[in-house]
């Protein structure tokens, strides 16, 4: 009895002996699990300081920033080179790049002619149109109140300008695969936009919501208003056109495009130069929805109606030295003649906004965001911010591999 009384106190001890090891264990486990989380928390709030301390350093480079005249040479356009560099800060690392909004297609004020050249279709363009238009009559293809009140969740038609391209998932037939997978079902100027390893691009990165520029000269002039009456013949000549034909041009006014100027009898091509740096058709300090000469791509470009690719490319070739103005148009090849006026009303070389990309990253935690910021009395303010919902850099971004590191710390 004594020995099975034994073996009965063992095989109790042994049992004992096993949970308090398994308990151990498990407590060990737990522990390497909140340490684990823990760290990842130290990480996610390294990677998050590292993503604002990106977006203080491109808001920095922003402040420098000559609205009136905007090009790929500028500071705020190299920095990070397009995301290609990161920068160190020891613990974290942050990567950066600063778009020009005017090198986009703002989807608040692109007409249909210019929509259609997006990799889109009609039923595309149609809702679009129809979300943003006050009239409540819906196009064949479009889409208003009654159909967004008869979805699950319903909702009214904005009937005004979009806040951010998100919104976008909100109209019929703009779905995520659309905004952010290349389309190769489509045909379009813009369809043929590649990165550098030849991959299409998404329609997001061909777009804005959101773009301007000063309604000044390249040099910070004011323009001449050809848009009010009473023009004045002598301020005209003094730009440097002749004098009888500045009294036609004063007399035949008042204009509402670049395409009624340029259109005037007797105007040489200097004077077209002449009159593409002074003249301006508000007097509004600001123009919205022009694209810039230096920033755009060629996709971007061959939406702007009447534009042709022989110029589109010529416009391109001249980005790495820059237009200085836009009179310089109208020394493209190409340009000149009937289609200068008309491609002339969509650009500009000047901007006053910003899509600037940022991405924190600790330990292989990372975060991003994007920020629409604009210049305004002198100083630039973040106008929308969004963290986007992803683990690594954003797919459309297209900024691969990072080529170099930097010291966070050293000027540039």
């Amino acid at each position: 009895m004594r020995s099975v009384r034994r073996g009965f106190i063992l095989v109790q001890t042994l049992i004992v002996v096993a949970a308090l090891v398994a308990l151990m264990a498990m407590i060990a486990a737990n522990q390497r699990v909140s340490l684990q989380e823990m760290q990842d928390r130290m990480r996610q709030r390294r990677a998050e300081v590292a993503m604002r301390s990106g977006m203080a350093r491109a808001l920095a480079a922003l402040q420098n920033a000559d609205t009136n005249l905007l090009t790929l040479n500028d500071d705020w356009a190299t920095l990070g080179d397009g995301g290609y560099e990161q920068f160190d800060l020891g613990n974290a690392v942050f990567r950066v790049q600063i778009l020009d909004a005017g090198s986009r297609v703002n989807l608040n004020l692109a007409p249909e002619d210019q929509l259609l050249q997006l990799p889109v279709d009609r039923e595309m363009v149609d809702s679009l149109l129809d979300w943003r238009e006050e009239s409540f009559q819906a196009r064949p293809g479009g889409a208003k109140d009654d159909y967004y009140n008869s979805l699950k969740e319903p909702y009214n038609a904005r009937l005004g300008r979009l806040n951010s391209l998100e919104e976008l998932l909100l109209i019929k037939d703009w779905t995520a695969e659309r905004l952010f997978v290349p389309r190769t079902d489509i045909v379009s100027s813009a369809a043929r936009q590649q990165n550098a390893q030849g991959t299409p691009l998404p329609l997001i990165d061909l777009v804005t919501v959101d773009s301007g520029a000063p309604n000044t000269q390249a040099d910070g002039s004011a323009r001449i208003n050809f848009g009010q009456a009473g023009i004045n013949p002598q301020a005209i000549a003094q730009l440097g056109i002749n004098p009888a034909v500045a009294l036609q041009i004063a007399a035949s006014g008042p204009y509402a495009s670049f395409q009624e100027l340029l259109n005037q009898p007797g105007l040489t091509p200097e004077a077209q130069q002449i009159l593409l740096n002074a003249a301006g058709f508000t007097n509004g300090t600001r123009v919205e929805g022009k694209i810039n000469l230096n920033t755009a791509p060629e996709e971007v470009l061959l939406t702007v109606p009447g534009m042709t690719p022989d110029i589109a490319s010529a416009i391109v070739a001249r980005q790495s030295t820059g237009f200085t103005s836009l009179g310089e148009l109208a020394t493209v090849p190409g340009a000149a003649g009937p289609a200068l006026g008309q491609i002339a009303d969509w650009l500009t070389v000047g901007g006053d906004t910003w899509i600037v990309r940022v991405y924190g990253e600790s330990g292989g935690i990372g975060t991003a965001a994007e920020a629409v910021v604009r210049m305004e009395d002198g100083r630039v303010r973040i106008v929308t911010w969004q963290r986007l919902n992803v683990t690594g850099v954003p797919g459309w971004w297209n900024w691969g591999e990072p080529t170099a590191t930097l010291d966070a710390g050293a000027q540039r």
